[in-house]
């Protein structure tokens, strides 16, 4: 890699340490307080991580040689209306869930008519003939996108779980591509690693400034997006790749839906049952109450980074063996069900913990 791809990373942490000194001007409309059932930063915090991280998308895509860029230029015009969607509800916090979702939708379908990468195949020999059907191969790939798009969303919950995440989610697409000889692929998972790590150090570990929703969405689109090109593109790479590189921020959304919906609330309402919630509050606060409550919540991430390495890992080392993948998932979901038990039950064995 030469100095110049790195140009991207250095404008998103420019960027970003530019809101932190400026956010007295900008406060009002930019930050996030610290009330809420999912709040557990200290300290009002810009959350428009998103403007840091599309800026170093934009600088990366003029920098990308002209060859190469049209790809890219497609995907980010894609992610504009997420994105959009996004930055407003960072701004105002009036822009509700479902249009949220239809922002995505709108994304997802974008893309498909600027590249006309769809999902054709799942890799299970009777149903995919169904996929030739432009209809429902059409809706299958806007639900699937929409879906890693918000569950990126979801797990944006502590300084640098989101763009952890995201980061390995996106090393894992590389390493996969590079093994399939998609050398275009490549490049564009490490413009993301980029970009996102540049926002990064200033995000973690004392969280300075938060990706937000118009954050989220850009860079889950962005993945998404990668997770339906790479197996179209290559055809020994099974679908149940992608769909494991992508499975916590998935699982993790998938389950917070039906645990809302067994307690009869609202499957869209925040609430502090997520896992990485769960963790903070009653193993972190526990183990680490010597520590200021920043680096607390610091502590949680890389907790949940050990998880998501292991379906990321599994995907890279199988990507072309559907059985061994859909194996992998079933796992990954059988350890996050048992982690996710294990933490609750330390909230019901132990004394309350310090806030």
């Amino acid at each position: 890699m030469t100095w110049t791809k790195l140009i991207p990373g250095v404008v998103s942490m420019a960027v970003s340490i530019l809101i932190v000194l400026t956010k007295n001007l900008h406060g009002k409309h930019t930050i996030d307080h610290h009330h809420g059932v999912q709040k557990f930063h200290t300290s009002p915090t810009p959350r428009i991580g998103g403007v840091a991280l599309a800026l170093g998308l934009l600088t990366a895509w003029l920098l990308t040689p002209s060859s190469q860029s049209q790809l890219f230029g497609k995907m980010l015009i894609a992610g504009i209306p997420a994105f959009a969607a996004g930055l407003a509800e960072d701004m105002t916090r009036k822009i509700g869930v479902r249009a949220r979702l239809i922002a995505t939708i709108v994304s997802a379908a974008t893309a498909w008519w600027l590249t006309g990468y769809l999902i054709t195949r799942i890799d299970i020999g009777l149903v995919d003939p169904i996929f030739s059907y432009l209809p429902i191969s059409l809706v299958f790939t806007l639900f699937a996108v929409s879906g890693v798009v918000n569950s990126i969303n979801i797990i944006d919950g502590f300084n640098g779980l989101a763009s952890g995440t995201l980061m390995i989610c996106f090393a894992a697409f590389s390493l996969i591509a590079a093994s399939a000889g998609d050398l275009q692929l490549v490049e564009l998972c490490l413009i993301m690693d980029v970009v996102l790590a540049g926002f990064f150090v200033v995000n973690y570990p004392l969280g300075k400034i938060f990706m937000g929703d118009g954050g989220a969405y850009l860079m889950g689109f962005l993945l998404a997006w990668i997770a339906v090109m790479l197996p179209i593109r290559n055809p020994h790479v099974s679908v149940w790749a992608p769909l494991l590189v992508c499975s916590y921020p998935v699982i993790e959304t998938t389950f917070s839906m039906f645990r809302r919906l067994l307690n009869k609330q609202n499957a869209g309402h925040p609430d502090g049952g997520h896992m990485h919630s769960l963790i903070k509050v009653n193993i972190v606060n526990r183990h680490a109450s010597h520590f200021p409550q920043n680096v607390r919540n610091s502590l949680v991430s890389p907790l949940c980074w050990l998880y998501a390495l292991l379906p990321c890992s599994l995907a890279v080392v199988f990507h072309s063996q559907e059985v061994i993948l859909i194996i992998s998932l079933l796992f990954s979901i059988v350890l996050y069900v048992a982690i996710y038990f294990f933490v609750l039950r330390k909230e019901y064995s132990q004394a309350p913990p310090k806030a």
